[in-house]
């Protein structure tokens, strides 16, 4: 009796029994409400040692195949019954449906795998095969395809595309190897599946900046069709998949723009300079329709050090003068300057040493090119690569190396540093009220708050859909952490005005882990803080928890309105 009132008290979604002989006797009728198996199938194989032995256990995962082809995780917890002798009579325990989180816990990690496999890969081919292969192998799907999407006609061209190995098809083409190979014949076979389901196709768009730029396409023999959860993450992934399409579509767009400007400077130049042996400015020399005709205003008679540019730094112009010290060629020497007109201007010279007849050093001459909208856009490269498209923020790509630093510097300064992942509660109904462009607009102002928060030494990154994570260095104490913590879910619990005058709310989860207290590295860091997280959304919401290293390793939950908590 008091084994049974000790299983009363935990939480569960059924009670099951077994006799001596590890026979499932008994199994209370939620079990089929709560997971649509069948109880008499016996789903104890994977855990028959235990049983075996005697011996109490908690929380042992089981994976089953429902009836309608979807996955269903079970936890089971159990102890064993002895009579008054000493002699094992059997089993009674408990059990959990924990399908739902074990599918949150899929998504993220493929989430996760198609952000590496994008970032990492040193081609385009090999990042889009990366990323599809790992939706592909988590999600079951046997062929993959990326289309671009022209934002003007709609017009899908292939891009890329992966398939998984077919044992039967390698079965019959290796059967067949005397007709293909030695007769020279064609062969052919049909082999039905209908036993692994109809034919099926899931797709979704690839997004970036509110375009689309792409087409995410995945089929194959399923029993089921996609859930809930992955239509959802198919948002983020599409967003993941659309910033590195367009990224890459920016740098195809350079390289031919500066194909063009080559073949075209190998006619001509924008202008030609020379110096004395002083390095000084003696002559630049420009066709009246130049457009940075003014480049030469002001600076004869000046060496090009002496004259204010906004790049290279100092150590950029000591380089160049050893260069020309040392009276050697150079070649696309970049500096900007800001123009008489007020606007910045890039430019890209190479020249050669001058000797007169007797070997003596006179100066150099060389041409220059208005490099403007190259450098433009390769900063507009750079941006999209370690900026979030839609806030402006870091991106989980740069995330990872200034979270790195930030650790390695307080580290060396024996401080502390706290890691906050924040997940916006009921964003989902904000898109589906008002419309993505509204949805955008409120991450947009989700950001500009968290920036006007947080010092501007604080890194703030969005990790995708409505997940952030700051960055939060020098902290005297967890007391410091938490009114940071409050101010910033009180920033984001004000109202907001979405298009057409409508006001909401959204509150926010927040999860906090801190260096060194309960994590030595980064990777556990953001692990311990997203654990926190949950804990928190579990906790009712609006709330934040500080991630615990204690026995039970479950944080208490902060409601972010408890005048406490700050």
């Amino acid at each position: 009796m008091n084994r049974v009132a000790s299983l009363s008290g935990l939480f569960a979604d059924w009670y099951w029994e077994m006799d001596g002989q590890l026979r499932l006797t008994y199994t209370s009728d939620q079990f089929a409400e709560k997971t649509g198996l069948d109880p008499a199938d016996d789903y104890w194989e994977q855990n028959r040692r235990t049983l075996e032995r005697h011996e109490s256990f908690r929380d042992f995962e089981i994976q089953r195949v429902a009836t309608d082809g979807k996955c269903v995780w079970l936890a089971l917890s159990g102890e064993p019954v002895f009579d008054g002798n000493g002699e094992f009579q059997g089993f009674q325990g408990v059990g959990r449906n924990i399908t739902v989180q074990k599918r949150g816990e899929q998504l993220l990690r493929l989430e996760h795998a198609v952000a590496r496999a994008l970032s990492q890969a040193s081609g385009v081919a090999e990042a889009l095969q990366g990323g599809l292969r790992a939706i592909c192998d988590i999600e079951g799907w046997d062929y993959g395809r990326c289309f671009r999407v022209d934002p003007s006609s709609g017009a899908m061209t292939l891009e890329e595309g992966w398939f998984a190995r077919e044992p039967a098809t390698e079965q019959f083409l290796s059967r067949s190897r005397l007709a293909w190979q030695e007769e020279g014949k064609p062969v052919f076979a049909k082999s039905p599946r209908a036993a692994q389901g109809d034919f099926a196709t899931f797709a979704f768009p690839a997004v970036a900046q509110g375009r689309t730029v792409g087409l995410l396409a995945f089929s194959g023999y399923r029993a089921s069709e996609p859930d809930e959860r992955l239509t959802e993450a198919a948002q983020a992934l599409g967003s993941l998949f659309g910033q590195f399409l367009q990224r890459k579509q920016t740098e195809e767009l350079l390289r031919a723009s500066e194909a063009r400007y080559r073949s075209l400077t190998h006619l001509s130049s924008d202008f030609f300079w020379e110096t004395d042996a002083q390095h000084r400015l003696t002559s630049i020399v420009h066709g009246p329709s130049y457009g940075s005709s003014q480049l030469g205003r002001g600076i004869i008679g000046k060496h090009p050090w002496g004259v204010p540019s906004v790049q290279p730094d100092q150590a950029g112009w000591a380089a160049h003068m050893a260069v020309l010290n040392s009276h050697l060629p150079f070649r696309d020497f970049e500096f900007a300057r800001i123009m008489p007109d007020g606007g910045t201007r890039y430019f890209s010279v190479s020249g050669e040493p001058r000797f007169d007849a007797h070997g003596a050093f006179v100066g150099y001459r060389g041409l220059g090119r208005d490099v403007t909208e190259i450098a433009i856009a390769r900063e507009r490269i750079a941006s999209l690569a370690y900026n979030d498209a839609l806030t402006g923020l870091a991106n989980r790509t740069s995330l990872a190396p200034a979270l790195e630093q930030a650790i390695e510097r307080t580290r060396r300064h024996r401080s502390k540093l706290a890691g906050v992942f924040m997940d916006l509660d009921g964003f989902k109904q904000i898109n589906d009220m008002h419309g993505h462009a509204a949805g955008d607009a409120f991450l947009q102002e989700v950001a500009r708050r968290l920036r006007r928060t947080l010092r501007a030494s604080d890194v703030v990154a969005r990790l995708g859909g409505d997940e952030f994570f700051v960055v939060l260095e020098q902290m005297q104490d967890t007391p410091a952490v938490e009114r940071v913590v409050s101010k910033l879910a009180a920033e984001v619990l004000r109202p907001y005005e979405l298009f057409g005058g409508v006001k909401a709310r959204v509150s926010a989860s927040l999860g906090v882990s801190i260096f060194p207290d309960d994590a030595g590295d980064a990777a556990t860091l953001m692990a311990h803080a997203d654990k926190a997280m949950y804990a928190a959304k579990r906790a009712g919401k609006n709330a934040f928890c500080i991630f615990s290293s204690g026995s039970s390793g479950n944080p208490t939950a902060i409601k972010a309105s408890d005048p406490q908590a700050a």
